[in-house]
């Protein structure tokens, strides 16, 4: 990873980020009915690259601007994600394995999309993260075909602008424009410390009242536990939050 913000927001889940931007419509920012189809470990994040799929008809089978799909591919730049706008599902497969390497090989980081993936054992095998609606065995050329890339597009009903970041996990598909993405980038190492402080007094059989979310009352044993590492002690914990 050549870019210091990818590294950083991928040490950060999406719940996290949606927690951080609460005040910032955060459901505009998921790509609803989106989801790793293999199993991904931790998060992804890297820069969008858009691609808009429509409809086919009897006198419009393919796109005026040529194959913008195979253009994207073969454009695709260290830390990519590809992703595509495909109706929300409603025509057939928008990629294939064979396509998955190529985009792997030039350092795409995934792809997402609001429509169908087709050869999962394949992509299993390329190991590209790859986030759909589900899988469809029949390719687009029938139903939809590639228009144009690098345009804004919808997927999952929201709106993705070329540039914007993608973060993704096993939970969700986020874009996060430039500013969000900095500013969750900045507030995730302490809002998870936080978390993992509250998470140990819960398996510490601490009542809900005492932990989470963290009291106002609880800030200073908090502060302590984050200059000495120590745990407070639980008798401490509940004269604190009493």
């Amino acid at each position: 990873m050549s870019d210091p913000l990818e590294r950083r927001l991928c040490a950060v889940p999406t719940c996290t980020a949606m927690d951080i931007l609460r005040g910032e419509e955060p459901e505009t920012l998921v790509l609803r009915g989106v989801r790793p189809l293999l199993p991904v470990r931790g998060s992804v994040a890297g820069r969008a690259r858009t691609l808009r799929f429509l409809p086919t008809r009897v006198d419009m089978k393919a796109s005026p601007n040529g194959r913008p799909h195979f253009e994207l591919l073969d454009d695709v730049r260290e830390g990519d994600v590809l992703v595509f706008d495909a109706m929300r599902g409603l025509g057939g497969a928008v990629l294939g394995d064979m396509l998955a390497l190529r985009a792997k090989t030039a350092g795409a980081r995934a792809v997402v999309t609001d429509g169908n993936m087709r050869d999962l054992p394949g992509h299993a095998e390329v190991g590209l993260p790859i986030f759909a609606s589900g899988t469809w065995p029949i390719p687009t050329a029938t139903t939809m075909a590639a228009w144009e890339k690098d345009v804004p597009i919808q997927c999952g009903g929201a709106l993705v602008m070329p540039g914007d970041w993608i973060l993704a996990d096993v939970d969700a598909v986020l874009v996060l424009p430039q500013k969000l993405a900095e500013r969750v980038a900045q507030a995730a190492p302490a809002a998870l410390e936080e978390e993992k402080f509250c998470r140990a007094l819960l398996a510490r059989g601490h009542r809900l009242a005492n932990a989470f979310p963290m009291p106002a009352k609880l800030r200073p044993l908090y502060d302590e536990y984050r200059r000495t590492n120590t745990m407070p002690g639980f008798e401490q914990v509940v004269q604190a939050t009493s």
